[in-house]
């Protein structure tokens, strides 16, 4: 499961939850790829930020995909911050070797939302770091829903 939006100015907002399949890894893909597009049209790099507190591990196949993903927008980004929160160790270390082998110096991975906010909030304008805050909000209060239900 995943979303990627661009709702305001270079800030490519996306959510990632396992199990993602291959499928939706290429869907992800041209997705992304919009997004970021409409953001190099004027003349400015992205600066993406991804939820991925709701993912486990990837398949293979799927964790190769994204590498190229990266690789293919590596040129395009100027910053972007993976929040993992409390991510098994296993997926930890496999996004650190995605994003080491995808060209990852313009990439972070954060256990914790606000050391994330603040650096992507470094390079963002006024409307786009109330977007990245709206954003993690709604993200917060979802993980809290989801993770009240994991305790029933």
């Amino acid at each position: 499961m995943y979303f990627v939006k661009n709702r305001v100015g270079r800030l490519v907002e996306s959510w990632v939850a396992t199990p993602v399949s291959l499928e939706d890894t290429n869907r992800l893909f041209i997705e992304s790829r919009t997004c970021i597009s409409s953001v190099a049209a004027s003349g400015q790099k992205a600066i993406g930020v991804a939820d991925m507190t709701q993912v486990t591990l990837f398949a293979p196949d799927v964790s190769d995909r994204l590498l190229q993903i990266m690789r293919s927008h590596s040129p395009h980004l100027e910053r972007a911050g993976y929040w993992v929160g409390d991510a098994l160790r296993m997926f930890s270390l496999q996004l650190q070797r995605m994003i080491r082998e995808g060209g990852g110096s313009d990439r972070r991975i954060f256990t914790q939302r606000a050391p994330m906010e603040a650096w992507l909030s470094e390079v963002l304008l006024p409307n786009e770091r109330a977007r990245l805050t709206e954003f993690l909000d709604r993200r917060e209060k979802e993980l809290a829903v989801f993770s009240s239900r994991g305790a029933e």
